[in-house]
């Protein structure tokens, strides 16, 4: 199995995937991260030995064409020399150096090594930009959270055309995510996959009760929680260009998670509007996916299920059907595993 992971530099991605590492050794799995970048490196110090992390942008587009192909071969003999491993391989789809975009990699790139899916790790600008400044390598660079907001969308972007023309999976991931979503998606690709829809601006409870309704879903299922990625530090920003695009990319990652799930699963547990529940449950059920509600109340609006295919007044309802599911799912990937 091979995995390539798309993220902007200071993405803290490591975190994420080295958490996923020891998983997967805790259950016997044989999991090895490649850095693409390091490799590109390698191959560039056999032309100019003081080619680094920090000065790789510099070089014109043939040059690095010349490094990401022998980048790839090399990748690509570690991988044949053992197969009995899977491979998580890092690297980024562009740069964003010198105040504007350098694309790196495109579908023929592809050709040697084709994942079996792709995933995206995202991040909060501010976040990045902290994480890019004790970089020795960007001390110099002059580059803001909104350029990196930029660069964080040509990821997903990217990513997305190059995974869909191979006819694969591009997988959106928060930094803050439960590594166990990541490892479930490489070795158990059965579970059906929740993306997990509730206000998150106008809450009077705690999360407590949906995080254990969260914990009783992730034994069946693979679930994307969209508050692993938390925007709520910038309400208070005055640089209103970051606030618009964080919002909008906001609204465009939420639909991603969504087009990347099989099913949503709204958690109402108090009376509230939310602006962001009802546009995700239109767009879900529009979109031909299931959407299950958890609505514990006796009086509703008409409206209330017209987008929804199902409703519930008891959570472990809810998880009976999705642990059903999950079953039916596993079953079919064995017998299918036997022919």
């Amino acid at each position: 199995m091979i995995i390539f992971s798309a993220a902007t530099a200071g993405s803290n991605r490591p975190v994420l995937e080295n958490a996923v590492l020891k998983l997967a050794e805790k259950e016997g799995k044989k999991l090895k991260i490649i850095n693409f970048i390091d490799e590109m490196i390698k191959s560039a110090r056999d032309l100019n030995k003081f080619i680094s992390s920090a000065t790789l942008p510099n070089l014109d587009i043939k040059t690095l064409e010349v490094l990401k192909r022998s980048a790839f071969h090399n990748i690509g003999d570690q991988i044949r020399t053992a197969p009995s491993y899977d491979y998580l391989i890092d690297g980024h789809m562009s740069f964003w150096w010198k105040s504007g975009p350098i694309n790196l990699l495109n579908i023929n790139d592809f050709k040697e090594i084709t994942p079996d899916f792709f995933i995206t790790v995202i991040a909060m600008p501010e976040d990045v930009l902290k994480s890019l400044s004790g970089k020795k390598e960007w001390i110099d660079k002059d580059i803001d959270s909104y350029e990196i907001a930029i660069w964080s969308e040509l990821e997903i972007y990217t990513t997305d055309l190059i995974s869909e023309a191979l006819s694969k999976k591009n997988y959106l991931i928060a930094l803050g995510e439960d590594p166990k979503t990541l490892y479930d998606l490489m070795y158990a690709p059965h579970k059906p996959k929740i993306y997990i829809s509730f206000s998150m601006e106008h809450r009077d409870t705690s999360y407590d009760q949906l995080d254990k309704f969260i914990g009783k879903l992730k034994k069946h299922s693979i679930v994307f929680n969209p508050s692993k990625l938390d925007i709520g530090a910038y309400h208070q920003t005055t640089d209103q260009r970051l606030k618009a695009i964080i919002f909008n990319q906001t609204v465009r990652r939420d639909y991603h998670l969504i087009d990347q799930s099989d099913m949503v699963v709204i958690h109402m547990s108090t009376l509230v509007y939310s602006s962001g529940v009802d546009s995700e449950r239109m767009h879900a059920h529009t979109n031909g996916k299931p959407v299950l509600l958890y609505f514990p109340f006796e009086r509703y609006s008409p409206f209330t299920p017209y987008f929804v295919d199902k409703m519930y007044k008891n959570e472990n309802d809810i998880v009976k059907d999705v642990a059903k599911i999950s079953r039916g799912a596993l079953a079919d990937s064995r017998k299918k595993s036997k022919r």
